[in-house]
């Protein structure tokens, strides 16, 4: 037996429901120089028994069994036992295109690269659509000059923290792999972007497919995603290794305020969506173990434009825990509604003389506000008023961002 080309890594744990399919779908891939190595990662359901089925069926099925550690572990265990020039990882809950791992290798090959990336649809689990609205996934953040060439991080920078670094949606050239020491983080979820940043700045040479190769499944019912449970956490962790393999870049001062943007969003998304009962242990973690908190590389200019909202949030989180975030939230909120009132709102008059600004709505019957210096006023139905404490330099912020 030749040896394989490609090493497709699944690892599998609990997903008897989707099995089948995924496997159904790297089988019947037009490329068919592969191994696939199948780790199974401590199942309880029947996931073992219906890779054994599929093992007898087709020789280049491999199972590999370890004790449930997590997906990252299970996706090393694969590594290390892969013979592949390449490799691939499919997530046992998706499935692929029969033409994604012969599109992906020509591009790799053909352009002498070290990474391939395809665009991948979301397929929804509750309304069984695919979903390909978001340019994360379908590529769109790369404009046409980078089509049939090689490039670097550097030609990124401007979106570099909105590069798809799933695991999946790509073809690795393993001597980089090795070459780097690149492993998933073990024990930890979003364990994707520490992979692939690894490898992604130490090559001047990727690639990209603008083939909807990959299908990736969403909303599935009792993923980890979907419990938002205490793993959550693992966000904090995570953006730790991802700044200490992008601090150390000589290139870093042109990127650390995208870094920074990107990590605080996504600390306020996974502490919004967490579960309640691991809310304040988060605010702990962040306040007292992340190094983005008070970090004298992100200076006060960063905090810009539309950026001062979510600014807000994190510092309200870091510094004062789960109940000042609400109360911040609640405030930010309602400051930048009443701002997009002010100024998006083309039924509103405008008066400005030298500090005093003013915005009136040209229904005043319905809902008078104005803004009077540092004070924001709102009226409802000439009866109620609402007096808000309010900084004209952020007001400055918002109308330069326009």
């Amino acid at each position: 037996m030749k040896k394989p080309v490609i090493s497709v890594i699944v690892p599998v744990y609990n997903v008897e429901e989707y099995l089948p399919k995924c496997l159904d779908s790297i089988l019947n891939q037009t490329f068919s120089n592969i191994e696939i190595i199948c780790v199974n990662d401590g199942s309880t359901d029947s996931s073992r028994k219906i890779l054994e089925e599929y093992k007898k069926r087709d020789f280049r099925i491999k199972i590999v069994d370890k004790k449930n550690g997590g997906l990252s572990s299970a996706r090393n265990a694969g590594m290390k036992v892969a013979t592949g020039e390449f490799y691939s990882f499919i997530d046992s809950d998706d499935w692929i295109d029969k033409t994604m791992l012969e599109k992906l290798y020509k591009n790799i090959t053909t352009l002498n690269t070290d990474i391939s990336i395809c665009a991948v649809h979301q397929f929804d689990e509750t309304n069984q659509k695919i979903d390909d609205s978001n340019p994360y996934y379908t590529l769109e953040y790369f404009d046409k000059t980078f089509d049939n060439k090689a490039f670097s991080y550097k030609e990124t920078k401007p979106f570099i923290m909105d590069v798809c670094v799933m695991a999946w949606n790509k073809l690795y050239r393993r001597s980089l792999v090795d070459e780097c020491n690149a492993e998933f983080p073990d024990g930890l979820i979003f364990e994707d972007g520490p992979f692939f940043f690894s490898i992604f700045f130490k090559t001047e040479r990727v690639s990209i497919v603008r083939d909807f190769l990959y299908y990736y499944r969403i909303n599935r019912k009792n993923s980890i995603i979907q419990k938002a449970g205490k793993k959550f956490l693992n966000v904090i962790d995570v953006a730790e290794i991802m700044y200490s393999k992008v601090k150390d870049l000589p290139d870093f001062e042109d990127i650390k305020y995208i870094f920074f943007r990107k990590k605080v969003e996504d600390f306020i998304y996974r502490f919004e969506h967490l579960n309640s009962k691991y809310k304040s242990a988060f605010a702990r973690k962040l306040k007292n173990e992340s190094s983005l908190v008070n970090n004298e590389l992100f200076p006060s200019t960063m905090v810009r434009g539309r950026f001062t909202y979510n600014y807000l949030l994190f510092k309200s989180l870091a510094e004062g825990g789960a109940y000042n975030f609400w109360l911040q939230k609640l405030k930010v909120t309602a400051m930048y509604k009443v701002l997009e009132i002010l100024y998006k709102e083309p039924s509103v008059f405008y008066l400005k003389y030298r500090k005093l600004i003013i915005k009136i709505k040209k229904r005043p019957r319905f809902l008078d506000i104005y803004l009077d210096n540092d004070r924001i006023y709102v009226r409802i139905f000439t009866k109620i008023r609402f007096d808000f404490p309010f900084k004209n330099s952020e007001l400055r912020k918002f109308e330069e961002d326009d």
